[in-house]
């Protein structure tokens, strides 16, 4: 019985009756900053070649102090890290050969943590010219909390509107949220001609109040609803959600009163499989595993619900994509436990502290 279930699996994915699916990836870069100094940008000063860093102190060390703090490991980066264009073009290519390594070359891929639109384009320009994507990257997000970074994406599909960036409004809760990425908004056009809309995300980091997270979420969901009704709408992104976070009642509810649909599997708690490793601190335990990385669809993308529109959501496909031996570190103690593993500029090594997750959009009729 087994063997049929999975010779069924195949026949699902290779058959001919399923017209070519729309397959949409999730990937923080992790710090995808290029080697130059953007003087608008204060948080950049780290991912700045080395000598460049040497003809600057000590203002650069100042700079560095001023917002990583005196002491510690990120004030240390900021000051002895040697982001030079070999280290920036290997972080390129180690991210694209994860991507060109999947079963498919994703058409849509949605890239928190971008610098600017440079970096998407050296990427694609570099490493994934054949793949003819275009780029979306607004570079709205300067505020020194949102740490000068972006969400990004890529896509195969041509876009059917102009994109937009949206402020996430903490309202009274601000001074405890302080700044973050903004939702990025894309209208894309699927191979039918319908307008898919594509929200990029990256919420506040954990280290915030889960309400930070939830208003980021009503933020998102107030965006899809002001859509036109029947909409086809998809968020992905850097949920910032961790495993304690996304079982609960209070996200659930987020999820329902927002009409979003999510993969049970990125709701199961702490157990593997996640898109990220989550510490325990309590159990000072690093075998548990989150789905910070989320893909959520609107009820018109639902299987489970009758649709006018020609796309569902296979919420069965999401998973992560763990393709390339770049992206697996195991524990330094060597007992076999392995995590995504960052990249690492003295060796060259690794590509992001993140694995991509992946989900397939399906025509109901072909």
């Amino acid at each position: 019985m087994r063997l049929i279930f999975i010779l069924a699996s195949v026949l699902l994915i290779t058959s001919e009756a399923i017209a070519q699916p729309v397959t949409i990836v999730a990937y923080n870069a992790e710090n995808l900053f290029d080697t130059e100094d953007d003087p608008t940008n204060p948080r950049d000063d780290t991912y700045l070649p080395l000598a460049v860093k040497d003809a600057n102190r000590p203002a650069h060390d100042a700079r560095c102090e001023q917002y990583n703090g005196t002491t510690g490991f990120y004030a240390e980066e900021c000051k002895t890290l040697n982001w030079d264009n070999q280290t920036y073009t290997t972080k390129l290519k180690h991210y694209a050969d994860v991507l060109s390594a999947m079963p498919v070359l994703p058409d849509v891929v949605v890239i928190p943590e971008t610098e600017n639109k440079k970096v998407l384009d050296d990427l694609v320009a570099q490493n994934l010219t054949a793949a003819n994507y275009t780029v979306v990257q607004l570079d709205t997000s300067d505020k020194p909390d949102s740490r000068g970074i972006d969400v990004g994406m890529l896509t195969k599909l041509p876009l059917a509107g102009t994109p937009r960036a949206h402020v996430i409004d903490f309202g009274n809760a601000a001074k405890e949220c302080g700044k973050t990425r903004d939702i990025l908004e894309v209208p894309l056009q699927l191979p039918d001609g319908a307008t898919l809309n594509v929200f990029g995300v990256h919420f506040p980091s954990g280290a915030s109040p889960f309400e930070c997270r939830a208003r980021a979420l009503k933020t998102l969901s107030t965006l899809a609803a002001a859509l036109p009704a029947g909409s086809l709408a998809v968020a992905a992104g850097d949920f910032n959600v961790n495993c304690n976070e996304s079982p609960t009642e209070g996200f659930s509810r987020l999820l329902q009163r927002g009409n979003w649909y999510v993969s049970p599997l990125a709701t199961h708690g702490c157990n593997a499989p996640g898109s990220t490793k989550y510490v325990d601190r309590v159990m000072d335990n690093w075998n548990t595993w989150s789905f910070l990385d989320m893909i959520l669809v609107s009820p018109e993308l639902s299987a489970t619900r009758p649709s006018e529109q020609n796309w569902f959501a296979d919420l069965g496909s999401f998973g992560t994509v763990v393709v390339h031996p770049e992206q697996i570190a195991v524990d330094e103690d060597n007992k076999g436990f392995i995590e995504p593993r960052r990249f690492d500029p003295k060796t060259g090594h690794g590509v992001s502290d993140h694995w991509p997750v992946m989900m397939r959009l399906l025509q109901r009729r072909s």
